[in-house]
């Protein structure tokens, strides 16, 4: 305001004043401008410095972003200008190499505390080569690097990898260096273990005849050696360079100029399947090596890698002294196997050999017990007969063992009816059960398959054994069979079959060693019973054979019980009866819980519906029933019920069947054969049977020649001759017998015979030689009849059967040859060779009418008794299944029996029966059998009252 007045006073008088007033008002006003421009420039000056102040903030909160961005970085960076001054540390300085930034910045690498860096190999110091490494990198612009030791804070021993690179101005030129310390020393560690590794690898392969290597195959399909190890030049008289063309590049020519040329296809396919598939391939092939001719064995596998390259990785190994080992082992055991079968040709040999004089005495005491003999010498006879048989049975069990030992058994799956066969073993060991007194129980599970898949001579031979131990150590009681079913998948069935017995028992340390071959309970039980202690162990090997198991419980004192498993395929579920049994209903009324339980599962087998009812429980009113089963001295349930009643006997050498006027079923045992015959004889209307009860004991005639042709015999050995000849001659035909192969040839160009049977063991030409010739005659002889030829033989090995069928023979009989079984043969393969007998000739010749004889005819009654009941068994089963020959074949066998007691127009009937099965009117004989079987065991029954009476 003051300046402002002034000027205006100034202006208003600026023509008043003097010059001097004038100047005075022109330096105020300069003065005042000076002034002005002072206060600008100071106006400045403060805004300058609080740019600057603000710049140098920044400067250090950028200083302070970057030393917090190196100090998080784990490792050591230090930045240096381009002098090499340092300028920056991180604290991984100070925490891994002690250094501290206070102390270092400014300085350059040569002033760094070496107390914690180590000299470098070549003995230059840390802090020099960290130094050049600086100015190297400034000069060359490029990164650098160098590997340093050092000590880390607790005083171990660390690698370290240092990189150094030049930083830039932004005009492109270099200003500095930034280094970081790596620590490697995990790295480095690991490499010293895999070089290690793979010293040792090659210091192994070099002392070891093994070559180790990898192929790889890159992109450029060439194959390059990724590593190989080993001692090259022992294997293949190699050097590893010998395998490299250039570089690591493989060539392959080498190796296989060394290869074996029989074995170099092999190799070269295996080296080409490799290359096309994955997986593992090995390959044993023969070398040139170092030494000579080695035997190498290849190992190698296929794996894919990134980028669809190949590698290849394995090793070869020299097997030489492996292969020659094994070269040894296969002669030991050709050898082994050369014994085994000169072993199993001694016992062939040895069986032939010991079992023809047995058969001799076996076939001559069965001709000896049909002649004329007083009850002493019968009683001596049988003794024989039985020392005889179980010296047979000795023989059969070391051989049946020495075949399972030599690995020579061979399973033959087939169709059968498990229930049948129980009826059949345990028929054969009822007699010697009931000769003792003993009860004999056979029960089956009703949900059994009607037919399985499995070798039945095998499980009959097993269920045979353990049969016949349980009677031969059971002095009282009962001995027991059961079938159950404890599996089914809807394919096979596992079957428990169990032996039980109430014999003597054996103690519970004595268990473990009844399987092992040649081993029994007590000593004094082989002196008392016999036997060889082989039986169990050739069941155990069987039962396994056919992958089953065998277990055996026993008390002393008070009995054995042994259980075999199998599974076995059911061939066919659906059990085979009698259509008229499907749907009929039947009442068990019987005092015997398991007699009725028994019962019970073999009628609802058969396809009936079944209802017990105790005998103490009263019978409710309006009870209706097809069949009522009681016992047989229950005389009030009959009348109680409308239903034909059968009346259950459970004495021993019962008869199932028409008896007293009344039906009766035998349950001692309980045959599945017999409930089903029975239940089926029921059913059928009831006529009169003519009874022979009051005709006198009359037989049939004794056999004579009604054969209309010869049977060539060829055997060597001078008893089985004789044996042969008077068994045949009992049965009525005419034979020539000849003591080798070329004589009974000589003979059949000569004559005509109706058979051929002949031994296999003959010398000039065996059996199995003597078959073959005649079929190549037959077969250069168009008109010729074919012969049947059957072998004799006492090789029980395997294979026999089947050698037999290939040397052209059509059938086999095992020695000692019984009559009934050759009486069968004959008839089944020279049926055409019987003339039917006229029936009205009266033949019969009654050989027991002398006296002293009526107690030898009551005990061969009996016998023939005991043996009709299977056969009419067999007879039922041929009806129903309509097998014409096995009825004629039963039947004939019966009446050869029965003719020694009988000859009336029952036996003229049966005859022609028999006649007639055998010819084309088979059916119509068939369907007149059943009225036949009736009146049959009329006759039985007959036979059997007059021979209680007696």
């Amino acid at each position: 305001m003051t300046l402002a007045f002034f000027l205006s006073d100034a202006a208003s008088g600026w023509f008043d004043a003097g010059p001097v007033s004038i100047a005075v008002v022109v330096l105020a006003a300069l003065l005042s401008l000076t002034a002005l421009l002072a206060l600008a420039v100071l106006r400045m000056l403060f805004l300058q410095r609080a740019k600057l102040a603000e710049a140098e903030h920044a400067l250090q909160r950028q200083s302070t972003l970057m030393q917090a961005q190196l100090d998080a970085v784990p490792f050591p960076v230090l930045v240096k200008d381009v002098s090499g001054a340092y300028l920056a540390l991180n604290s991984a300085c100070e925490r891994r190499l002690g250094i501290e930034s206070a102390h270092l910045l400014g300085a350059n690498s040569l002033e760094l505390p070496e107390h914690r860096w180590l000299a470098l190999p070549d003995g230059t110091s840390a802090a020099q080569r960290l130094h050049q490494l600086g100015a190297d990198a400034v000069r060359e612009h490029k990164v650098q690097r160098c590997e340093l030791d050092y000590l880390s804070s607790d005083g171990r021993q660390r690698t370290g990898l240092f990189l150094e690179a030049p930083t830039q101005a932004p005009d492109g030129s270099v200003n500095g260096s930034i280094g970081m310390l790596l620590d490697i020393t995990e790295y480095r560690q690991v490499e010293r273990n895999a070089r290690a590794t793979e010293q040792s690898l090659h210091d192994i392969t070099q002392r070891i005849p093994v070559v180790v290597f990898a192929v790889r195959r890159g992109n450029d399909r060439q194959q390059r050696l990724a590593f190989i190890a080993g001692n090259l030049q022992a294997l293949f008289g190699l050097a590893p360079g010998d395998l490299l063309e250039k570089d690591d590049v493989l060539r392959d020519w080498p190796f296989h100029d060394r290869i074996h040329p029989e074995d170099a296809p092999a190799v070269r396919r295996l080296l080409q399947r490799a290359t096309r598939h994955r997986g593992t391939v090995t390959l044993d092939f023969r070398a040139y090596g170092a030494e000579g001719l080695r035997w190498i064995h290849l190992v190698m596998g296929t794996r894919r890698l990134p980028d669809r390259q190949v590698e290849w990785i394995g090793y070869f190994i020299d097997t030489t002294s492996i292969n020659a080992h094994n070269q040894t082992l296969l002669a030991a055991r050709d050898a082994a196997e050369r014994a085994s079968k000169a072993k199993a040709d001694f016992l062939a040999t040895m069986s032939h050999e010991i079992r023809t004089p047995m058969n001799g005495v076996i076939g001559m005491l069965e001709l000896l017990g049909r002649t004329p003999l007083d009850q002493e010498q019968r009683e001596l006879v049988h003794a024989v007969e039985d020392s005889a048989g179980v010296l047979l049975q000795v023989l059969n069990d070391v051989l049946d063992f020495s075949k399972l030992e030599a690995g020579n058994v061979r399973l033959d799956d087939a169709p059968f009816d498990l229930r049948t066969l129980v009826d059949n073993v345990v028929g054969v060991m009822t007699g010697p059960a009931h000769n003792k007194g003993l009860l004999v129980d056979v029960g089956a599970d009703a949900t059994l398959a009607g037919k399985l898949l499995g070798d039945s001579v095998r499980i009959r031979q097993i269920l045979m054994n353990l049969l016949n131990n349980a009677v031969k150590f059971t002095e009282h009681g009962s001995v027991a069979v059961s079938l159950r079913v404890v599996g089914d998948d809807g394919h096979a069935q596992r079957v428990r079959i169990s032996v039980i017995d109430t014999g003597i028992g054996i103690a519970a340390d004595k268990q473990a060693n009844l399987f092992t071959p040649f081993s029994q309970a007590e000593s004094w039980t082989t002196r008392r019973y016999g036997g060889t202690g082989l039986g169990l162990a050739i069941c155990r090997h069987l039962v396994q054979l056919m992958g089953g198991s065998v277990d055996l419980s026993s008390r002393l004192g008070e009995g054995t019980k042994v259980t075999l498993e199998l599974r076995l395929t059911v061939a066919q579920r659906k059990v085979e009866h009698s259509p008229e049994l499907a749907g009929r209903h039947a009442i068990v009324r019987l005092a015997s819980v398991g007699t009725a339980n028994a019962l019970a599962a073999h009628l609802g087998s058969l396809g009936l519906t079944v209802e017990q009812i105790p005998p103490a429980q009263p019978m409710r009113s309006g009870v209706a029933a097809n069949l009522l089963f009681i016992d047989g001295n229950d005389q009030e349930s009959a009348a109680l019920i409308a239903a034909r009643p059968i009346l259950v006997d459970t004495r021993a050498n019962g008869i199932s069947g028409d008896r007293d006027e009344r039906l009766w079923l035998n349950a001692n045992p309980l045959k599945w054969q017999s409930v089903a015959r029975v239940c089926a004889q029921a059913l059928k209307p009831q006529a009169a049977a003519p009874r022979g009860a009051a005709a006198p004991p009359i037989s049939a005639p004794a056999a004579t020649k009604h054969r209309a042709r010869r049977i060539l015999v060829a055997e060597d050995h001078p008893i089985s001759q004789s044996l042969i000849r008077r068994q045949l001659d009992l049965l009525g035909w005419h034979c020539d017998v000849v003591g080798d192969g070329r004589s009974a040839l000589a003979a059949l160009r000569q004559d005509h015979y109706a058979m051929l049977l002949t031994d296999c063991q003959m010398p000039l030409m065996n059996g199995y030689e003597l078959a073959a010739a005649w079929r190549q005659h037959e077969s250069a002889t168009p008109q010729s009849t074919r012969l049947p030829i059957l072998a004799m033989t006492a090789n029980a090995l395997d294979g026999e059967i089947e050698r037999c069928h290939e040397a052209g023979m059509d059938d086999y009989l095992s020695k000692p040859v019984q009559l009934r079984q050759l009486e069968e043969k004959l008839l089944a393969w020279a049926p055409e060779a019987i003339d039917t007998p006229a029936p009205e000739v009266p033949l019969f010749e009654d050989i027991f009418a002398e006296p002293g004889m009526q107690d030898l005819r009551a005990e061969m009654v009996r016998a023939m008794l005991r043996s009709s009941g299977p056969d009419l068994q067999k007879l039922d089963l041929a009806i129903a299944q309509d097998d014409s020959a096995q009825a004629q074949l039963t039947l004939h066998r019966m009446l050869g029996a029965l003719q020694l007691f009988t000859n009336g127009s029952l036996m003229t009937e049966g005859r022609e029966l028999m006649a007639a099965l055998g010819g084309a009117d088979a059916d119509q004989a068939l369907r007149q059998l059943p009225a036949y079987l009736e009146n049959l065991r009329g006759l039985l029954s007959g036979l059997a009252r007059q021979t209680q009476l007696h």
